[in-house]
């Protein structure tokens, strides 16, 4: 997905009327893409202003705010107004993708520092056994496909959900879900152990 360049900062502050969001989601809901160009240069500043607070990223901070727009225009008819303001539901849907993709980057840092510290032969927890299963698991994965060993890897070293894959791979979640689980089956019958 391409970043879009950062909010100029004449729209960073950019006030909308209550009614007017509401009626902006409303319409987007109706597929009418002059609305989401609208809400874009209206809210894009306060929604990137909340991305980057959490993430402490602009390059971070403008992906998230690309896929907060992508949320927004196909959820926008799940907006209730009845809950809450359109302008705090947009920033509410702002805050938890940048939680979600602050704790993906975590966890995918901290699965590569473990990966690292193995590597330099600093065992991480287990010991020395713990190590020669994990070179032995190395070996079985070896014997897998691209595609299988990739989203394995994926999941095992870099600590990605499997929704963090779909995205990352621009794929269906149902998808991903049943190429790991065919993959996982593989590996099984690669070395011989029966599935739980």
């Amino acid at each position: 997905m391409a970043t879009p360049a950062a909010p100029r900062r004449s729209q960073r502050h950019v006030r909308t009327q209550p009614d007017e969001t509401a009626e902006l989601l409303r319409r987007m809901a109706a597929a009418e893409e002059e609305a989401l160009v609208v809400l874009y240069a209206r809210t894009a500043g306060l929604v990137h202003a909340v991305a980057l607070r959490i993430l402490g990223s602009r390059e971070e901070a403008g992906d998230v705010t690309a896929e907060v727009f992508w949320r927004l225009w196909t959820r926008a008819g799940s907006f209730d107004p009845g809950h809450c303001s359109a302008l705090a539901w947009i920033l509410t849907v702002a805050r938890r993708m940048a939680l979600d993709r602050r704790r993906s980057l975590l966890r995918r840092g901290s699965a590569v520092e473990r990966f690292r510290a193995e590597i330099q032969g600093e065992p991480a927890e287990g010991g020395e056994e713990a190590m020669v299963s994990r070179v032995q698991a190395a070996a079985v994965l070896s014997r897998l496909s691209d595609r299988d060993r990739s989203l394995l890897e994926s999941a095992y070293f870099e600590g990605l959900s499997g929704s963090d894959i779909a995205l990352r791979d621009q794929l269906p979640l149902g998808t991903v879900k049943s190429r790991m689980r065919a993959a996982l089956a593989r590996l099984r019958l690669s070395v011989g152990t029966p599935k739980p």
